[in-house]
């Protein structure tokens, strides 16, 4: 009667205990799921309509996007360009292309040589960096699509956003 006894105690303690717990561990787990459906990373992009505008002022024979942290849940998304300025250029690169871009109303709000940053009233949190393409450190796959062309590279520049 004894084994019984308890038998039938452990019985009314522990499959309530292990149910509750159940319960709670699948609220839990099911929560943490809706939680990061709903709040998961936050990944700022570019304006393709920027992008469309930066394409503009040449042929682009090389692009790369990069997903990189910035804090907590945030991402932020870095596209390069690697866009070839034709015969067409009269100045070096870096000039030509932000006469260019000042030509659709970008602004150079810092000039260090060789590299300029640029600015534009349509896209005040955007900052473009555009340097010539013999002097920038860019990944192997966005050098293989450059070198791929067969273009002078004297004739292109870097474009980071």
């Amino acid at each position: 009667m004894t084994s019984s006894y308890v038998r039938d105690r452990l019985k009314g303690v522990v499959v309530p205990l292990v149910a509750s717990l159940t319960a709670v561990l699948l609220v839990v787990g099911l929560g943490w799921v809706v939680l990061d459906f709903f709040f998961g990373p936050r990944i700022s992009r570019v304006d393709p309509a920027m992008l469309s505008e930066l394409r503009a002022v040449g042929q682009v024979v090389g692009e790369e996007s990069i997903v990189g942290h910035e804090w907590e849940n945030n991402y932020v998304e870095l596209n390069n360009l690697v866009v070839y300025l034709d015969g067409n250029a009269k100045q070096d690169v870096v000039a030509e292309v932000e006469h260019r871009l000042k030509q659709r109303g970008w602004q150079v709000s810092r000039g260090e040589p060789p590299e300029i940053w640029l600015k534009s009233a349509r896209w005040p949190f955007a900052i473009v960096t555009v340097e010539p393409l013999k002097e920038t450190h860019m990944s192997s796959e966005l050098r293989e699509q450059v070198t791929s062309t067969g273009l002078p590279m004297s004739n292109m520049a870097y474009i980071g956003v």
